[in-house]
């Protein structure tokens, strides 16, 4: 039922520009490159899903230096195709930060983070960790003022399953990051500070 609607209006728009006239073609081609990019980003976020899923009910929990994770997500450098020409900062100290979780899962999480900032956020982008009493932290922040407190509230929840049907992989990434804090005794933390919009983990 996700992939329906995307799919649907991907093969609507190709035989539209099939049957248009020259003149819109450009205009044609241009929509369905928008929409199979939205599919792609959509079905990036659903198997991520189904991988954390599989990982988080699967895998036993090891130690994991929350900074390894930071720095193997900057170094994969999949921001780059993300947001071309924007620099990432990663912002990790000398001593480690250990949690029991799994390396995989949390890497998904941390780029799920990753990637929403640099969709919807505003550069600088900067990802860090760092600890708050007892608790460890892998964080993303970017310049922004984050979404409207009414969709914050939505956000990762049950604004999965409407934010897939409609392309929208904000609501389904932050869903997958939840999931993966709640297998792990973590939790999810989403607010505006002084310098920008933070997603912590």
């Amino acid at each position: 039922h996700q992939l329906r609607t995307p799919v649907a209006a991907i093969r609507a728009q190709a035989e539209l520009a099939l049957e248009d006239d020259a003149a819109h073609l450009p205009q044609r081609l241009d929509r369905l490159l928008r929409r199979t990019r939205s599919l792609g980003d959509l079905l990036d976020q659903m198997l991520s899903r189904a991988l954390v899923i599989h990982r988080t009910d699967n895998a036993p929990p090891e130690p994991v230096d929350l900074r390894d994770i930071a720095l193997l997500v900057v170094e994969q450098r999949d921001h780059e195709l993300l947001a071309p020409g924007v620099e990432v900062e990663l912002v990790i100290g000398e001593a480690p930060v250990i949690v029991r979780a799994d390396e995989i899962s949390l890497c998904e999480a941390v780029k799920n983070m990753l990637g929403n900032a640099l969709r919807h956020g505003t550069a600088p982008v900067r990802i860090g960790v760092s600890r708050a009493g007892t608790s460890c932290e892998i964080w993303v922040e970017d310049a922004g003022q984050g979404p409207p407190p009414d969709m914050l509230e939505r956000i990762g929840g049950r604004f999965e399953r409407s934010a897939a049907s409609r392309g929208n992989s904000a609501g389904l990434g932050l869903s997958i990051v939840r999931s993966v804090a709640e297998a792990f005794g973590g939790s999810l933390m989403m607010g505006t500070g002084p310098e920008g919009f933070r997603v912590t983990l």
